[in-house]
């Protein structure tokens, strides 16, 4: 990575985002640089998911002038700047999620925040033939771990791109890694993890393996989430807000926990229960995500939270006093980061902004309670189908106020599609048919340079000749 030069190169990508959140560039030539970081340029809108109709298709794509990057993967070099969209009059688009998170990050600004996050990514790396790189577990070394290089190589090339990795391992599931980028500014940190989710494809192709991100590839497997760690600094001092600056207890005492959060960390914890419906709503995009969301897989789905406890939605880790933070742990990579960021973001300026409560801390396996101890504790599950993700959808004020009512009209019909998808619309078609009709499928089953789709194209095949 280096800064930009003088002399630009002979052609510069232009990074931005189709309504789900998908990677996407136009590459422009570099004499035209300088007049379209002023400027921006117009695309074929209509052809970007999400972004306009035929007749009325210009899209404007408005580079951001400090975010050049140059990056080198195998014989590929590439030199890019991000961009935001905006509409036919000048504003920012309202289903470009760049544009949604921003909006949240203003509001956090106004109201004296610095927001911060962090995520933790989680991919399965397979093999050509569909099959996981290796049969190692949780934190392995090699010779079991067979992806210690693979790792190694995209640690080091997050680094040269600007970005804070924390940490970077073997996960429970057999070919399952994790890399963890480290604090930086919301909107940085969305950025970098779509960013680190394009490395890890060329780093794979370059192996001739795949990256699975998808939450629930392998059905008697660990699924694939994305917990994102939130914390708030003052907007002008950087101090935490989440950390009660009257603490005199002692960080490792359990007794002194609740001492160590602030007012502002609660309210914003009870925000995070309260449209914990409506965030999980947000990010599930895929059938996947309601396969993960069960217990026993580290996926929680009861709106509880407490210190340290991996069976709680929200939970506090153990960490040093200045860095005191929450890790909402539902989510997944099957929706945008940048939507999810946002709706994160929201739901705890929104519980500190009306000062809700917190509830009790749930200090217990929250996946062994019964129904009954369950409503004894007040404590109840995130949606689990698509049909109560439509429900909140088209009830929620909380996310039209957030998203705008074209983001959400869009998700619902997102939603609606997966369940009863047009025609046309053949990948929603075979997604779904998979999980209807195929419940053991999994990535095992793919043949060499074979995808999904593929694969259900060959089942349903077979399944007509059985017939």
């Amino acid at each position: 990575m280096e800064d930009k030069k003088e002399e630009y190169p002979e052609f510069v990508a232009y990074h931005f985002l189709n309504i789900d959140g998908d990677l996407m560039c136009m590459e422009e030539d570099g004499k035209s640089t300088e007049k379209f970081l002023k400027e921006g340029f117009n695309v074929d809108g209509s052809s970007i998911k999400g972004m306009a109709q035929v007749e009325k298709s210009d899209l404007k794509v408005m580079p951001e002038k400090d975010s050049f990057l140059s990056l080198k993967v195998g014989d590929l070099v590439h030199h890019r700047y991000l961009a935001h969209l905006e509409d036919d009059q000048g504003n920012p688009h309202p289903c470009d999620p760049r544009s949604i998170l921003k909006k949240a990050v203003d509001k956090a600004n106004s109201m004296g925040f610095e927001p911060t996050m962090f995520s933790e990514v989680e991919f399965y790396i397979v093999d050509k033939d569909g099959k996981p790189a290796d049969n190692a577990s949780y934190c392995s070394l090699p010779p079991d771990d067979k992806s210690y290089d693979f790792r190694q190589e995209l640690g080091t090339l997050c680094h040269k791109a600007g970005m804070k990795v924390k940490r970077i391992h073997h996960e429970c599931g057999p070919g399952q890694n994790e890399i963890e980028l480290n604090l930086t500014p919301c909107m940085k940190n969305a950025d970098d993890t779509t960013l680190t989710m394009w490395i890890l494809r060329l780093l794979a192709a370059k192996r001739n393996q795949k990256i699975i991100f998808s939450p629930k590839p392998f059905l008697k497997e660990a699924g694939n989430g994305l917990h994102h760690h939130i914390l708030l600094r003052d907007v002008k001092t950087g101090a935490n807000m989440f950390q009660n600056m009257d603490f005199h207890g002692k960080v490792d005492n359990p007794a002194d926990n609740m001492q160590r959060l602030s007012e502002t960390a609660k309210h914003g914890i009870a925000g995070l229960l309260k449209y914990a419906d409506d965030i999980t709503a947000v990010f599930a995009a895929s059938p996947e995500t309601f396969e993960r969301l069960k217990p026993g897989f580290e996926a929680p789905i009861f709106k509880a939270w407490d210190f340290s406890n991996r069976t709680a939605l929200v939970r506090v880790p153990k960490c040093g006093i200045d860095m005191t933070r929450y890790e909402y742990r539902g989510g997944d990579l099957s929706g945008s980061v940048h939507l999810y960021g946002a709706v994160l973001l929201f739901a705890v300026l929104k519980g500190i902004e009306d000062k809700l409560p917190i509830p009790p801390n749930a200090n217990f396996n929250v996946e062994k309670l019964s129904p009954e101890e369950l409503v004894k504790h007040g404590i109840s599950s995130v949606p689990t189908s698509f049909e109560k993700c439509i429900e909140i959808l088209k009830g929620s004020k909380f996310l039209n106020e957030c998203f705008g009512p074209k983001m959400v009209e869009y998700l619902i019909k997102r939603d609606e599609e997966i369940l009863n998808p047009p025609k046309d619309k053949h990948h929603h078609q075979l997604i779904w048919f998979t999980f209807n009709n195929f419940a053991s499928v999994s990535y095992t089953h793919l043949r060499a340079h074979e995808t999904r789709e593929d694969l259900v194209c060959r089942l349903l095949l077979e399944k007509k000749k059985t017939h």
